[in-house]
């Protein structure tokens, strides 16, 4: 059994460095002729070319393995499976379970390494990478000034050149509109002009020569003036563009390990809880706040109290009492914050008959139903318009907009983390799910195995990426936006592994058999029209 597992294992280590070094090829390429704009060219030293690239190299690696592991797979069960060693090595007594075990435990050593160099080398080449590109573009100002193309990274300010000089910080045929001053649009037009960085201030200064200052005011039309000028300095703050000066002290999510994401979202969870408290107490002096909240506020409060982002720290008990007092039916519904407070807080939903009365706040020893007809037929409630005021009300709305930022915070953090997880994962689902596509293909060569795993790299990391906007928008948990196609494609990759080792078969199975056979014969037309 040794030998047949060092044998499987053997016909997997050519395909995957050759599908490595391919697809590594081709993303390098790729992001060469991108940056090319920004790098080549710029009178910048080759070293320093190489030195931005081999940072940028460590986040490809990441994305090739899996995909170079999916094409190593197809490649070898296929050719084992055209040769028929499948049939022979079923025949002899051997399921199809122990072959694919070899390759399952060689996949999680990769998952292993590959998790390894996520959490630790990964985060360091991202921010070498990124204050190597700000200083680049710190010292020649222009690689980020393109002819022909707005540059309006700033608020109310942007500036547009027919042509600039690539080698140098100069820019011709400059026209600016600036609109910083509330009362008065002014244009400004030049000849030439020269950029310069002022670091100690984070400022772009900008000289311009030979050129006009039309000024004018909307509310007065008629006021306009007209400014000639041989030089004129413009200022601008470039805190928001890529130009700013580098902080190698500061590191942004890309750029920590987990230990360090875990500690950020720690303290943002602090903080959240502190403005969550800050809600439970006036709710609990106030129910009927709620109902004065804006749409917005109330979709914070439901999702905070209701929802699975604090699912974790409320441990929600929810009961409903229906009783009926007048002609009104009040229900209740409890949330037990046990983190936090050692209360139970009681919103009351009621209907919109006139005879409402206000909510009740119960506390603990007075939530049976005898306690609560007695509350509300023995005491006088205030009006509520008498109970709420503005204060309140601005009071909890702020304390919830500020809980929902530090949920988003956690929340994109949260990505990071699943994500430094759920891709090295991918190496063990796709040899899942490559395994059992490559006998069914019966084919071993690279066109057929690169064919079927582009489909599924599109579908995965497209996935990755949608579901990663989603989660940072709030409208997806980030542990299902990161692990989703993980799970998929690995309940598809069970399920074609049993039909596989069963040979039974099944609809799914039918489909990607039909796939499958649909990509064979486009790659064997294309490469027949090659020849001819």
């Amino acid at each position: 059994m040794f030998i047949l597992a060092r044998y499987i294992i053997r016909e997997h280590i050519g395909p995957f460095f050759f599908a490595l070094s391919l697809i590594m090829t081709m993303l390098v390429l790729n992001f060469v002729l991108q940056a090319m704009k920004y790098i080549i060219g710029k009178g910048i030293s080759i070293q320093v070319i190489f030195e931005f690239i081999a940072y940028n190299l460590a986040g490809i690696i990441v994305l090739v393995v899996p995909m170079s592991i999916l094409v190593a797979t197809i490649m070898a069960f296929g050719r084992l499976s055209s040769d028929n060693e499948i049939t022979a090595i079923k025949a002899g007594g051997i399921n199809f379970y122990k072959l694919i075990i070899p390759v399952l435990m060689l996949s999680g050593v990769i998952t292993y390494g590959l998790f390894v160099f996520n959490d630790q080398v990964l985060p360091i080449a991202n921010h070498h990478a990124r204050v190597l590109k700000k200083n680049i573009q710190t010292k020649r100002p222009t690689l980020t000034i393109e002819p022909g193309v707005y540059l309006d990274g700033v608020e109310n300010f942007t500036m547009i050149v027919e042509n600039k000089d690539e080698l140098g910080s100069s820019i011709y045929g400059i026209t600016i509109f600036d609109k910083t001053q509330r009362d008065a649009a002014r244009t400004i037009t030049a000849e030439k002009g020269q950029i310069e960085i002022e670091e100690e201030n984070e400022d772009m200064v900008i000289t311009l020569e030979n050129g006009e200052i039309h000024d004018m005011n909307p509310r007065k039309p008629d006021n306009y003036q007209r400014i000639n000028f041989t030089k004129y300095r413009v200022t601008v703050k470039v805190e928001n563009l890529t130009l700013k000066k580098s902080d190698e002290s500061f590191h942004n999510e890309r750029e920590k390990n987990i230990s360090q994401l875990m500690e950020d979202v720690q303290r943002y969870k602090n903080e959240r809880d502190k403005h969550l408290d800050k809600v439970v107490k006036a709710v609990e002096k106030s129910p009927e706040v709620i109902t004065q909240l804006d749409e917005k506020g109330k979709g914070y409060f439901h999702r905070f109290f209701f929802n699975y982002s604090f699912l974790d720290d409320i441990n929600a008990i929810f009961t409903r009492l229906n009783l009926a007092a007048d002609t009104t039916e009040y229900k209740f519904q409890t949330a037990f914050h046990d983190s936090s407070h050692k209360s139970i807080l009681t919103i009351l939903k009621y209907s919109s008959d006139s005879t409402r009365k206000p909510g009740v706040v119960l506390k603990r020893g007075m939530s049976s139903e005898d306690s609560i007809r007695k509350m509300n037929a023995g005491i006088q409630l205030p009006d509520t318009a008498a109970m709420i005021t503005a204060f309140a009300v601005q009071q909890v709305a702020s304390a919830l907009n500020s809980t929902n930022n530090y949920q988003r915070l956690m929340d994109q953090l949260m990505v990071e983390v699943n994500k430094k997880y759920s891709i090295p994962v991918a190496c063990i689902v796709f040899v899942m799910l490559g395994a059992p596509l490559g006998v069914m293909a019966k084919k071993g060569n690279l066109g057929i195995a690169g064919g079927i795993s582009l489909f599924f790299f599109i579908a995965y990391y497209f996935c990755l990426i949608l579901g990663e906007n989603f989660a940072d928008r709030q409208l997806l948990n980030p542990f299902v936006a990161m692990w989703f196609m993980n799970i998929l494609l690995g309940s598809v990759g069970v399920i074609l592994i049993y039909q596989t080792a069963s040979e039974k078969d099944f609809g799914i199975v039918s489909f990607l058999r039909t796939v499958v056979y649909k990509i064979y014969y486009a790659v064997k037309r294309t490469d027949k029209k090659e020849r001819l």
